[in-house]
């Protein structure tokens, strides 16, 4: 390989993921089970759904896959097969998505593998969670694609790195010489709910085991979260928030939301919208 022929695939590679990107419900039959780089991209109500000043024109995030697009692209990361379940969990471009769509879609992290909890880091989403993610992202992303070329032998990571750096797409993390702050932030907020979730199943199965001989009647376990109260209110879920915030403070931890609401939460709500 000669000296510029890492360059020359560079370049090669930001004219492929700039010039032609399918919708992912259209990206099947396009994009082959082959080696390669790839850019998702969204529309102007993507980016502002994700509090990002809309650049429509811009990737929102930039991979790689060494071996197949298809199973790395298409199944993984935005579950387009229907007859396997979204995994969140195994899915870093997923989680970087919902840990910024958390409060719009009313996402709610787990952990991923609830019979061996731990990584919290990688967490998971409820199923419901999982459904309005995978709904989401097929309405508002697209996908380009760039293939190895036969013969290449330079590291697909070389190639990857170097687009970054040029496009400094603001869901990646590694490698960006400008990463976003809140993506931090809001990961790790996800992080501590998934971990704060498991030790809430752990305590409620020490605590109050099952009994089958005395049934018992069912009571709501706990309240509305925000946002299912701003849609039963016809309030914005920030309204919402914002109220909270004004009758009992900001929460404790920075990137931290509102869950489930008391009791008292909720009746206040209730009358202060009356």
């Amino acid at each position: 390989m000669t000296r510029s022929e890492p360059a020359r695939h560079v370049a090669e590679a930001l004219i492929a993921l700039s010039v032609e990107r399918w919708p992912v419900t259209r990206a099947r039959g396009r994009i082959r089970p082959v080696p390669g780089l790839y850019a998702i991209y969204g529309d102007a109500e993507a980016w502002a759904d994700l509090g990002l000043d809309p650049q429509p024109g811009s990737a929102l995030y930039i991979g790689k896959s060494e071996d197949d697009l298809v199973r790395r692209e298409l199944d993984s990361h935005f579950a387009a097969d229907p007859t396997k379940k979204p995994r969140t969990g195994s899915s870093t471009v997923r989680r970087s998505f919902a840990a910024l769509l958390r409060d719009a879609l009313d996402l709610q992290a787990v952990p991923r593998n609830s019979d061996n909890p731990g990584h919290f880091s990688n967490y998971g989403l409820t199923p419901e969670g999982d459904a309005r993610l995978t709904t989401w992202m097929h309405e508002r992303l697209s996908l380009a694609v760039w293939e190895r070329p036969a013969g290449f032998v330079q590291p697909l990571v070389e190639v990857e790195v170097a687009i970054i750096h040029r496009w400094v797409p603001p869901l990646n993390i590694r490698d960006n010489p400008r990463p976003l702050p809140r993506l931090r932030l809001a990961r790790e907020a996800m992080t501590r709910e998934a971990s704060s979730a498991q030790a809430r199943e752990a305590s409620a199965a020490t605590v109050h085991p099952p009994r089958e001989s005395v049934p018992t009647p069912v009571a709501r376990a706990c309240g509305l979260t925000p946002v299912q109260l701003a849609g039963e209110l016809g309030k914005s879920p920030k309204t919402i928030r914002q109220a909270l915030r004004d009758k009992y403070g900001k929460l404790s931890v920075v990137g931290d939301r509102w869950g489930a609401l008391t009791p008292e939460q909720e009746s206040y709500v209730r009358a202060h919208f009356r």
